[in-house]
């Protein structure tokens, strides 16, 4: 408590767009930048989009299937599977969870897009086949994986990291972006499609979280069950938002 109100004392107005961007702060929004891209670039929302066309070329031809498969493939089981985050993100860790849905969310991309290489070009009117029911459930995975994950954890980390005074623009910057990225995958999605086909398109997908993966695992800090002084420590950062050479090596340590 004494060192709350400290830090409250120091706190003697909301950080300016200049100091948001200062230095200090460049490693903490970095990591709140690319958490807000790659929630987009690993294709949650093009999925959530398309889902009906996605849906329709793995061979659910009726809109009566292609809505059903969308309604409980993506809706009900994202959901659902939001309920693990919220029971496990302070028991688990966050870094554990976004971890592990990268994973489940690579793995099952990768095995879309082999399904979709097995689907013959025009099938989607005969109904579903082997490849596109295993297209089904790969999806439910990765719905799966990114709503225990990528979903809610990023913005929990995303306001864990920053102190009170430059929390919100440093969260609005996170979120302008995430949106951004967003609106670019979105655009492009069906242009990847017909440029290199639905197989390669999900293929990319699942790289992006082969690599956000990596990054988290190189970028990421544990934020469970640290004050929000102790996470400032971890950027070396002293009060008043300066960086000092104690701080780097604690961080470094973590």
């Amino acid at each position: 408590l004494t060192a709350i109100e400290a830090s409250l004392r120091e706190e003697t107005g909301g950080a300016t767009w200049r100091e948001v961007f200062a230095p200090a702060w460049r490693r903490p929004l970095a990591v709140g930048i690319g958490l807000a891209v790659y929630q987009q670039v690993t294709g949650i929302n093009a999925i959530i989009y398309y889902s009906d066309r996605i849906f329709a070329a793995a061979g659910f031809a009726s809109p009566a299937a292609q809505a059903q498969a969308s309604t409980w493939a993506i809706g009900a089981v994202n959901v659902l599977a939001t309920l693990i985050a919220i029971a496990f993100i302070d028991r688990l860790g966050r870094r554990p969870l976004l971890l592990a849905g990268l994973v489940g969310m690579g793995a099952s991309l990768a095995v879309v897009g082999v399904a979709f290489a097995q689907i013959a070009p025009g099938a989607s009117g005969a109904g579903p086949t082997t490849a596109g029911l295993v297209t089904l459930g790969a999806l439910v995975v990765f719905i799966a994986s990114f709503a225990f994950s990528l979903g809610p954890v990023v913005w929990t980390v995303i306001n864990e990291i920053f102190p009170g005074r430059v929390r919100g623009r440093a969260v609005a910057v996170a979120t302008a972006v995430n949106w951004g990225a967003a609106f670019v995958v979105s655009q492009t999605f069906l242009s990847l499609v017909d440029a290199i086909g639905e197989s390669l398109t999900f293929g990319l997908f699942a790289l992006f979280c082969a690599v956000g993966f990596a990054w988290v695992y190189r970028q990421v800090p544990e934020t469970k069950g640290r004050s929000l002084e102790q996470i400032q420590a971890l950027w070396g950062i002293r009060e008043g938002g300066k960086r000092g050479a104690a701080g780097v090596v604690a961080a470094e340590d973590a």
